[in-house]
């Protein structure tokens, strides 16, 4: 059996410019961290080769015979589409037994969706031995949701949780770069310690709201300019932090939520607007919605003297904060003993450069299957 977390992650500034539809035209640049709240995969050796999916989170599980290789589709269609990146590569004959948990809810805004496709790609190229480094485990994850599922979605999160730590992240046509921010270990804990994460018990269709952001990228000029500014705000979040000049980086979020809720009438609400207010009068310099927005987290930057209050304000509003810290490591093994090996390395120390980053990597794939 073993064991695999990989992180959620907060998306400060650039949200929006990480899907194919803007960054292949004009680069991306997103802004955000990796945190302590993680979405979990136990693999293990079936007793009788077949195939075992079991979800805490949906409360549902399914099992196929040895031999049968699950078919995309719903239920549980996301562990499906990332057995079928391996099916050939040994999981058609050796079988496995996952059981998927998360701490986060799925639809929440901290991308525990994309955390999961990361923990999964780990925890089955592990199971198989197959020596994937923390770029093509983030390249092969994007390659489950957007291509095989065809969710709407952009690349940040996968990376986020792939690598871990506090990040810029850079998209082109050419590919992803995810540059580590050059900030002190205190500088990082101070930011952390100004960071509140408030659930508003809202849900929302965060597929709905990316799909008409995407038609809107290639068709909308009033869209096309405020993701352009969005990414110009994401360039000076980056800066501020590594001035260490963090009030700054507060007032900024707060810049770029209002940019963000210009793409969209669904990225706000009027309540989400009245707990955001009544922040920011409280003593909150800047926040945002996480994610796609219309619910989710509200997520705050406030200075430590005025923390009492906003949060005595948030509780009254019946919103109830999650406590959390910056995660510098990614997704990684926590424990395993698979073929012989009792314990896997961490994140990243196996490598092989023949293998490439990309899903396609593997070998060939399938006409109906482009790589990411």
């Amino acid at each position: 059996m073993l064991i695999v977390r990989a992180p959620v992650r907060i998306s400060f500034g650039g949200g929006g410019t990480d899907l194919a539809a803007y960054y292949t035209r004009f680069g991306g640049l997103v802004v955000s961290a990796a945190i302590t709240r993680y979405c979990y995969v136990v693999a293990s050796e079936p007793p009788d080769g077949g195939i075992r999916i079991n979800s805490a989170d949906y409360r549902t599980w399914e099992t196929y015979r040895r031999g049968e290789i699950p078919p995309v589709a719903q239920p549980l269609a996301l562990p499906k589409a990332a057995i079928a990146c391996f099916a050939d590569r040994g999981l058609h004959q050796s079988g496995i037994d996952l059981f998927l948990a998360s701490e986060v809810p799925p639809g929440t805004g901290l991308g525990s969706s994309s955390a999961m496709a990361v923990g999964l790609v780990r925890a089955l190229a592990a199971h198989l031995r197959l020596p994937l480094d923390v770029t093509a485990v983030a390249e092969l994850a994007c390659h489950v949701e957007i291509e095989r599922l065809g969710m709407p979605i952009g690349k940040q999160d996968h990376y986020a949780s792939a690598f871990g730590g506090l990040n810029a992240i850079a998209f082109t046509a050419g590919g992803v770069h995810v540059m580590p921010l050059d900030v002190p270990a205190d500088v990082v804990a101070a930011l952390n310690a100004r960071l509140l994460l408030f659930a508003t018990g809202q849900t929302r269709d965060s597929a709905a709201i990316l799909r008409r952001q995407r038609t809107d990228t290639g068709t909308n000029p009033a869209v096309i300019a405020a993701l352009h500014r969005i990414k110009a705000l994401a360039a000076e979040m980056r800066e501020a932090l590594e001035a260490e000049d963090l009030d700054r980086f507060g007032q900024l979020l707060d810049q770029g939520w209002r940019e963000k809720k210009s793409l969209s009438r669904r990225v706000s609400t009027r309540a989400i607007d009245g707990w955001y207010e009544a922040a920011r009068a409280a003593g909150a310099l800047g926040g945002k919605i996480t994610g796609a927005g219309g619910g989710g987290f509200l997520l705050l930057y406030c200075p430590p003297r005025r923390q009492a209050t906003v949060r005595a304000v948030m509780a009254r509003a019946g919103l109830r904060e999650l406590p959390f810290d910056v995660d510098g490591v990614g997704a990684q093994v926590l424990a395993g003993q698979v073929a012989g090996v009792d314990r896997w390395p961490a994140q990243g120390a196996v490598r092989d450069e023949a293998l490439g980053v990309r899903c396609s990597a593997f070998g060939p794939l399938p006409a109906d299957q482009p790589s990411a």
